[in-house]
């Protein structure tokens, strides 16, 4: 992917970070893998602007929480749509949480820090139920 482009410098900095790219064909098999986790879905910058504090956000709320061995996942934004439709998620940035490898929820959207612990909290201290936090 080039650098000519706001989601393409994003991009860059998130694999930086270690963080590993997933596409829809493969997150099935990340998702087995990793147990727990996290995968980012994005939007174009230039049409959302928040997109760029989500990873920051979460890389800081996933502190939050040390008993989970957290593992982040990235999909680009054409990844994105396509694994936002399979697991219903209608708003962007967005954020699928996984723990013992099931889905917990998804945080949509960007949220008020401690709106963002209490989605988590309910998310990962609750009986694996799948929900969608909006």
């Amino acid at each position: 992917m080039a650098n000519d482009t706001p989601f393409s410098a994003l991009w860059q900095r998130l694999l930086t970070r270690g963080w590993q790219p997933v596409e829809a064909s493969t997150v099935d098999d990340w998702i087995k893998r990793v147990g727990d986790g996290v995968i980012l879905l994005s939007s174009d910058p230039r049409r959302t602007p928040e997109v760029s504090d989500n990873p920051v956000m979460i890389a800081e709320l996933l502190r939050e929480f040390p008993l989970f061995d957290w593992q982040v996942a990235v999909a680009d934004l054409e990844q994105s749509e396509a694994i936002g439709d399979r697991f219903n998620v209608r708003r962007f940035p967005a954020t699928l949480v996984f723990t013992d490898g099931e889905l917990r929820g998804a945080l949509s959207g960007i949220h008020p820090w401690a709106e963002l612990l209490t989605l988590m909290r309910s998310m990962v201290d609750t009986p694996a139920a799948q929900e969608t936090v909006q």
